[in-house]
């Protein structure tokens, strides 16, 4: 996982992505991406059994919060964030990325 306040390309993000969804999360991140239908919620239980614990807990110490404190933010937070990414319901190319992550 890449420390948030780094800048990540369209496909890093893509690739993030579809591990969530592989790893059971595929309805939640379709409701993100997808245009058609509200964001479904997600908690920071359902995270960190997905995520490497490994990474979680290292962004966790950088962020100066614990485990859990970081994983509820991620999991309130990536619902807005996606979607925010995903306008058209499908990942823009890396130019038009890097402008929305920095607007």
């Amino acid at each position: 996982m890449t420390n948030a306040a780094e800048e990540i390309s369209a496909e890093e993000f893509g690739d993030f992505l579809v591990l969530l969804a592989d790893r059971g999360l595929a309805d939640e991140v379709g409701s993100w991406v997808s245009d058609q239908v509200g964001n479904r919620s997600i908690t920071g239980e359902q995270l960190l059994s997905v995520l490497d614990a490994d990474e979680v807990a290292a962004a966790a110490a950088e962020a100066g919060v614990s485990v859990q404190e970081y994983a509820d933010g991620l999991a309130e937070q990536l619902p807005h964030v996606v979607d925010k990414a995903t306008p058209q319901g499908e990942l823009p190319d890396d130019e038009e990325f890097r402008h929305l992550q920095n607007a």
